[in-house]
């Protein structure tokens, strides 16, 4: 008894030790560079071995560690029996916020044991280091690429003119110069703001716009060719664009993003991914919009296929249609995809994220607006930047099929206008409008409307009432799209984000975030003012406001985490028909919330179904299989296997659900033999 009670007391150390989170002093009053984050990371990882493991990823172009830490129980372990979750900050280096919320995440996760102990973290601090030591570095200049040596002038020379700070005050503005044939003039209402002149309004411009410099290589322009070569943020390869000047040579060209993508791809484990930076998939779902080579509802077959086949090949048909003509010329056994009818039919790229999708990221965005309210975070602001071509959270979810959230943590707040009495109407209140009370404010409410909301000029009032009466718009449905529209400019023109900025700099920043005009003397353009906007003081606020928004935005992962697709047996039921024989039925139950896997993960068939297996010594399986396959199940559904055993005697039988991204589960039955 004393020994089994000194096994008890020992496991109970054991356990203790290995859950226990040695503490590291860390301060959110400041931004960390790239040097003092990977600092941090050693420290998290020395001082916490039993549940975390530093990756040294790759070594950046300006010999900058990118580093990645484990987090989990299965650290050490080659393969992993419960799913993880990707954390990828700061991927285009710009936005010094993102690498504070990963340090915030991993502090948090080591502080608090049960948010690691069924699941697997890892977590990139920054992702493209080079880019982010600028934010650091005198003269400040925001440059998104790193140190990667690049020609970008074709010329003789290599990064042989960049910019310079002419003024010395330690700050990369700009240059305006009066010029006869100049596109921009000063903003009427704010002349510190520039716009370009706009010849249908008569207006005629007066300057030039340089960023701050001299013309180092004597070609006639300024700063065209500066230090710096790829934009790891736009290096993955969901639309990456070949042959453009940040973009690196191929996806995946570069050591920084090459590691990264090998690292998802070799850790089928990853069941979520979430990207720190610019965009905020939770607040705003991903967008659509983009132009796709293909229409995937309006497919046709290619001739020398539809003769082969006898299919006719002069109307289009849907992918469900053509899946159905295909099967019975697949042979049997192979299971038939979209991925294979798309390769097949030689189809572009899908490029807009699938509607049974975009479901779960409307309902969760809704919830995240009533988190942000409850943390009193929910001040109105700048809209959200629209992900990029080739950025890591659209690849992780067109190529990987993964649920892709984003975050962006802080951006200026909404400019205050005077509303003018007349404006009768703004999305809010269209959402909760009916039909009739739409349809009531008649042409030219509604047409004043659009135009003050950014819809396109052919979105006329007429249109959309038509639509409305015919029910294939709402008025819901229509203020969830003008909130997706870029805001139109103001009468005087001018760029509203810089607007913003110029507010926030005069109220918060005292006028820190703007410098002032001022005359001098350039060598070769003569008399120039220098001036503008002040870099990163548009997307970084101040490091006194940085750790309240972390603590109210940072927790919202776990959130999310907490609702990833969870595959369990939920019941089990054995009949005997007599004879040994036995029917046996299994319900494998989704308990998350989220799809297992998403419908983009299923269209592109990289997620593996989940494998059920039956196993038992002395049995024959008369009807079913040993190992079953399901593709895909909804969140909080489940779906009914079945088999029919032959058991002459008393036996156990195992039953397994397997998955690498949702967990596992498994149940014993007995059955009787016969009798």
């Amino acid at each position: 008894m004393k020994q089994k009670t000194l096994l008890v007391l020992i496991s109970i150390l054991i356990f203790s030790v290995s859950s226990y989170s040695a503490p590291v002093k860390i301060s959110f009053d400041s931004y960390h560079s790239p040097a003092e984050l990977n600092k941090a990371l050693q420290e998290f990882a020395s001082t916490n071995p039993t549940f975390t493991k530093l990756y040294k990823l790759a070594v950046s172009p300006g010999l900058h560690l990118v580093s990645l830490l484990e987090i989990g129980p299965e650290t050490g372990k080659m393969k992993k029996s419960l799913p993880a979750v990707f954390v990828a900050a700061n991927m285009e280096g710009t936005v010094p916020i993102a690498s504070e919320a990963a340090l915030y995440l991993i502090k948090m996760i080591l502080e608090k044991p049960e948010l690691r102990k069924d699941k697997t973290w890892y977590v990139l601090a920054c992702g493209n280091p080079d880019a982010a030591a600028a934010y650091f570095a005198n003269p400040l200049q925001m440059d998104t690429r790193n140190s990667r040596p690049h020609n970008d002038d074709m010329d003789d020379g290599t990064d042989e003119d960049g910019t310079d700070d002419l003024d010395g005050n330690g700050i990369i503005t700009s240059m305006r110069v009066k010029d006869p044939q100049g596109e921009w003039l000063p903003l009427p209402g704010d002349p510190r703001l520039m716009k370009k002149a706009d010849p249908v309004k008569g207006e005629k411009g007066i300057y030039k716009l340089f960023s701050e410099g001299l013309d180092n290589d004597k070609d006639g322009n300024y700063n065209e060719d500066g230090p710096g070569g790829v934009n790891i943020g736009i290096n993955f390869p969901h639309l990456f664009k070949s042959h453009t000047k940040t973009g690196g040579d191929w996806a995946g060209s570069e050591e920084e993003s090459y590691y990264l993508i090998k690292f998802i791809n070799e850790h089928r484990e990853i069941g979520l991914t979430f990207c720190f930076g610019a965009t905020n998939f939770c607040l705003t779902p991903p967008q659509g919009g983009r132009q796709g080579s293909v229409d995937m509802d309006k497919l046709k077959i290619p001739k020398q296929y539809g003769e082969a086949l006898g299919i006719d090949t002069s109307r289009t048909y849907t992918m469900k249609e053509i899946m159905e003509m295909m099967q019975p010329f697949v042979p049997s056994g192979m299971e038939l995809t979209e991925a294979m009818i798309g390769s097949f039919l030689g189809l572009g790229a899908v490029v807009n994220p699938l509607p049974e999708d975009l479901k779960f990221y409307k309902e969760l965005s809704e919830n995240y607006k009533e988190y942000l309210k409850k943390n009193k975070l929910d001040e109105k602001r700048q809209e959200t930047a629209r992900a990029k071509d080739g950025s890591f959270e659209l690849w992780a979810y067109y190529h990987m099929g993964l649920p892709s959230f984003s975050l962006d943590f802080w951006t200026l707040p909404e400019l205050k206008e005077e509303k003018k009495e007349e404006e009768a109407i703004t999305p809010d209140k269209l959402e909760k409008m009916s039909t009739d009370e739409f349809i009531a404010l008649g042409e030219e409410k509604i047409q004043a409307f659009l135009k003050s909301s950014g819809a396109p000029p052919n979105f006329k009032a007429k249109q959309v009432i038509e639509a409305v009466k015919g029910g294939m718009m709402t008025p819901k449905k229509m203020a969830e799209m003008l909130r997706q529209m870029p805001k139109p400019k103001s009468k005087e023109g001018g760029d509203p984000k810089e607007k913003a900025l110029l507010a926030f700099s005069d109220e918060k920043l005292e006028g820190k975030g703007f410098v002032a005009w001022k005359p001098f003397k350039h060598p070769t353009l003569k008399d120039v003012e220098i001036g503008g906007l002040v870099p990163f003081a548009a997307n970084t606020p101040p490091a006194e406001m940085a750790e309240p928004l972390l603590k109210g935005q940072v927790p919202w992962v776990f959130e999310i985490a907490g609702k990833m697709a969870r595959i369990n047996i939920a019941k089990t039921e054995v009949k005997s028909l007599g004879s040994g024989l036995y029917r046996v039925k299994a319900w494998v139950e989704n308990s998350g919330y989220l799809p297992y896997p998403t419908a983009m993960g299923k269209r592109n068939s990289r997620i593996l179904p989940v494998i059920i297996t039956l196993e038992g010594q002395n049995i024959k399986i008369i009807e079913g299989k040993k190992r079953s396959l399901i593709k895909s199940i909804g969140g909080h559904k489940s779906q009914e296997v079945t088999w029919l055993i032959l058991a002459k005697k008393p036996v156990k039988v195992n039953i397994r659900a397997k998955t690498a991204i949702a967990w596992a589960d498994a149940r014993t039955i007995d059955l009787g033999g016969s009798r």
